[in-house]
């Protein structure tokens, strides 16, 4: 012991002592080498013969030398005080021609994009046989987010107090962009968000882009000596006017400015084909760049096709047409051109333009005039290549080029199936019809850990089944409504939906969409292949501590099914036969439905419980919160809640709370609760799902704590009540002291100030933070009765009855799951685990 604590004394006292030494030695040096020469003792012989051997190896290097002469001999300026670095007297070389890859995006899609065409272009230029041109140089290749800085001034001071030195930003602005000496070519790859604008990151670029456009003061010609091209990301499910609209605006924006004809067509993908179009955009674009050449200037030269070598396989694939035929896109044999006998196509030209047919398929300088595409049912995805906008152009085809603004065609759907929303035929033959889960879909959605069912269902494993195998407490469900979560089956038979809701844990990997518009499976199917894929889920729980053979054999009997997996299973045209096939095999249906489909909601036949998901209570939050499809979302959710309040059996509305988007207006909530009049108002916190590239949401600005959620739920029921002055709930006005009502259970009393209304807090769940609200109705005998009789509501659906009600099947709540029980919702016959320094501690239920 007393070793080592002279080791550490020495250690600690020695260490020190070392570093001082060091330092001192490293000042003396870097003084002795920073020491400035006097001017007087440097003669100009040696610096010419200097200069005379570094031009001597430039040119043996085939460099064209820009070194200057050695200038006369002067007095010698007074000494530098030390410290300071000499003035620099000769201009500084010109800096060589730039490629810009600019980005903007939200969910991380287009950055993946431009590194990728960034390292394409890299290894395209150092790979290139060198230039003839004496001034041709090598372009520098950045990438950069399209956004305006928000607070220059404060990084700048920031990083001037850190060292004194401003580093480059990865930042592309809007005055950078419109400098002459700046970026020779500007790749845009560009995603749309919500409503047809720019992510948001990159809305305050749009926006100065688009004033720099309409300000007559800029010049028209600002652009000019530049070259651009465009690829965008967008989802033709939210219409053909916001589909891609930023990315068709950057080109509209920069022709309007000066800008030449794009390099190559512009490029508006959907996510279904994203890399199989940029794999034809990436390889036009490298086709431009081969015969493009960068000078030191800043300027581009182009050589025409006819001076290129055409000679090789790959030289005719490189002149060759691309035709999109059923399956992808493919490279089709030169001599087809677009317009040519058996090729005929339409061209779909931006919005300010009418629709041409292709012309022949070359220009006058070579290029190609036009990439056709093909569907199995339309052929209007077209793209007319540009022109070379070369220096020595004569007179005509400057004529030709600067009226190309008006007869270039876009690329508008080149991934579009057939299936469009707004041209969608209900009538059309299903089979003829895709299939919903293509292959880069299926992956992402299997890495995530579903099982997918068919070609458009899936099944996955809740934590909360895995939680009650382990006898470690079940979910929400569980407490409100006695399901068993080991036996519970979270299920969807539609993985399409028609919200991206901000709050969504599901990635956005899912496809959108307004219409159910791909191949259907039967529910025979669904429910046989969905049950097999949860049962082999189950046996993998085996040797899981906790889980006990009795446990395991209870899962191995599904009773419920949570229809709120992932998208919107009421989208699904047989629905209807799908939950009467669960309710045949004595499995519950819990429907969960985003109200957006009012004529699907109303066709519904009986279900165990139907759920309505009210996710902001006006127009303007909903669209920030869901970002729905549908332009009349507003009018559809509000149908769907009139459409709620007709239905017999138990509905539900259900609240995600998100501080700072839907928690303030609790007004404008309860006036939709006055319309649907629904049983019971689930509200639940929104759960934190860690980082994403796709939300925003952090834990301590946007997720509520449980008593914050209580808080709401009272101020949601006192406004209820307010409106209600004279409401009277006779079966709580009863002056009884809580007790044993003779069954063993705890009679509920409310208090005198929360009976007179029609909505009380009825249930909480604090480890999901849920609260339930219901009506008070469900209070009666001294107890709520939020549980549900499940054999009792099959008995009433094989009866052929559809008069039944949600009383009908009613059951009495245990006080466990009742507000204000010491248990807040466990179940005490669990064993409660709380993880405490990262080690799983056991308690007893009521803590």
């Amino acid at each position: 012991m007393m070793i080592a604590f002279l080791f550490q004394l020495l250690v600690s006292v020695g260490l020190p002592f070392v570093a001082l030494l060091l330092y001192n030695h490293l000042a003396d040096s870097i003084h002795t080498r920073g020491s400035v020469a006097d001017v007087d003792s440097v003669d100009v012989d040696d610096v010419n013969a200097f200069s005379q051997r570094v031009r001597a190896e430039l040119e043996q290097l085939n460099v064209a030398p820009a070194l200057p002469e050695a200038a006369p001999r002067q007095a010698a300026p007074p000494p530098a005080p030390m410290g300071s670095s000499p003035a620099v007297t000769a201009p500084p070389p010109p800096e060589a021609a730039e490629i810009l890859i600019a980005y903007a995006t939200q969910s991380q899609n287009s950055l993946a994009l431009a590194h990728k065409l960034f390292s394409l272009i890299t290894a395209q230029l150092h790979t290139a046989p060198p230039s003839t041109t004496d001034d041709a140089v090598c372009p520098l290749v950045r990438v950069m987010e399209m956004r305006e800085e928000e607070d220059s001034s404060a990084s700048v001071a920031a990083a001037s107090a850190a060292g004194g030195r401003v580093s480059r930003t990865n930042v592309c602005r809007v005055d950078t962009l419109l400098e002459q000496s700046q970026y020779a070519l500007i790749i845009f790859i560009a995603s749309t968000y919500t409503n047809g604008v720019a992510p948001p990151r990159s809305q305050a670029f749009e926006a100065m882009l688009k004033d720099s456009f309409e300000d007559h003061r800029i010049p028209r010609n600002t652009l000019a000596r530049k070259r651009f091209a465009v690829f965008g990301l967008g989802d033709i499910a939210y219409g053909e006017e916001r589909f891609n609209a930023f990315a068709k605006n950057l080109h509209e924006w920069c022709r309007g400015l000066g800008a030449p004809p794009f390099v190559v067509p512009p490029v508006y993908t959907t996510e279904a084909k994203t890399q199989s179009l940029f794999r034809i955009f990436s390889t036009a674009l490298l086709k431009w760049v081969s015969r493009a050449t960068f000078h030191r200037d800043g300027t581009v030269t182009v050589k025409k096709k006819s001076e290129m070598a055409t000679t090789g396989p790959a030289a005719a694939s490189a002149t060759g047409m691309l035709s999109h035929k059923a399956g992808g896109i493919t490279a089709a044999p030169t001599g087809e051109t677009c317009g040519s006998e058996g090729a005929s196509c339409a061209c779909q030209q931006s919005t300010q333009q009418q629709r041409q047919p292709c012309g022949n398929g070359t220009g006058p300088d070579g290029d190609d005039n036009c990439v056709c595409c093909k569907t199995d049912s339309i052929a209007n995805c077209v793209a007319s290549s540009k022109r070379d906008d070369d220096d020595d152009a004569d007179d005509d085809d400057e004529e030709e080029v600067n009226g190309e603004n008006d007869g270039m065609d876009d690329v508008e759907d080149l991934v579009w199936d057939g299936t469009e929303d707004t041209d969608f035929d209900i009538n059309k033959d299903p089979s003829e019809l895709p299939e919903l889960l293509y292959p880069k879909l299926r992956q992402n959605l299997e890495k995530q850990g579903y099982r997918l069912v068919g070609t458009h269902s899936g099944v996955k494993l809740c934590r909360w089944t895995k939680s009650m195998l382990r006898g470690r407490g079940g979910c929400y469900k569980h407490t409100f409504y006695n399901i068993n979560s080991s036996q519970c089956m979270e299920m969807t038979p539609s993985l399409a939906c028609a919200n991206k809701c901000v709050f969504c844990w599901r990635h956005h990997t899912n496809p959108v969409s307004r219409h159910f518009r791909w191949k259907q499976d039967p529910p025979e199917l669904l429910i046989a292949q969905g049950m097999a894929g949860h049962y082999q889920m189950i046996k993998q729980m085996r040797g899981v501590p906790g889980v006990t053979p009795e446990r395991l054999a209870t899962a191995m009997q599904i009773r419920h099914c949570a229809l709120s997996l992932v998208g919107e299973p009421i989208m699904y045209p047989q629905i209807n036969g799908f939950c009467e096939l669960l309710h045949q095999h004595h499995i519950s249906s819990f429907m969960v439905t985003n109200a957006q489909f009012p004529e699907q909601l109303r066709d519904l036949k009986p279900v165990v419980q139907l759920y309505l998901s009210i996710d902001a209570p006006t127009p303007e939050e909903l669209k920030r919160i869901d970002r729905p499809l549908f332009e009349d979302y507003w009018e559809r959710c509000l149908s769907c809640v009139k459409e709620l309040a007709k239905k017999q059996q138990r509905t539900v509305f259900r609240l995600t709370l998100v501080n700072q988007y839907n928690t303030e207006n609790v007004k404008a909530y309860a006036d939709l609760v006055e319309m649907g009049q629904p049983d019971f108002i689930e509200v639940k916190g929104v759960t934190y799902c860690g980082t994403s590239t796709s939300s925003t949401l952090t834990m301590k600005d946007n997720v509520p704590r449980h008593d914050e959620v209580i808080s709401f739920c009272k101020a949601l029921c006192t406004e209820m009540a307010s409106r209600h002055p004279h409401y009277s709930t006779l079966q709580m006005n009863t002056e009884e002291e809580g007790g044993d009502d003779g069954d063993g259970d705890e009679v509920i009393v409310i208090p005198a100030e929360e009976r007179n209304r029609p909505y009380h807090v009825a249930c909480e769940h604090e480890h999901s933070c849920c609260v339930l609200i219901a009506l008070d109705k469900f209070f009666f005998e001294g107890h709520w009765h939020t549980w549900i009789d499940y054999e009792r509501f099959y008995h009433l659906v094989e009866s052929g009855r559809t008069d039944f009600t949600s009383l009908d099947y009613a059951a009495v709540t245990p006080a466990w799951a009742t507000y204000n029980s010491k248990e807040k919702g466990f179940d005490p016959e669990q064993t409660r685990v709380v993880r405490k320094n990262a080690r799983p501690a056991v308690v007893t239920a009521s803590c």
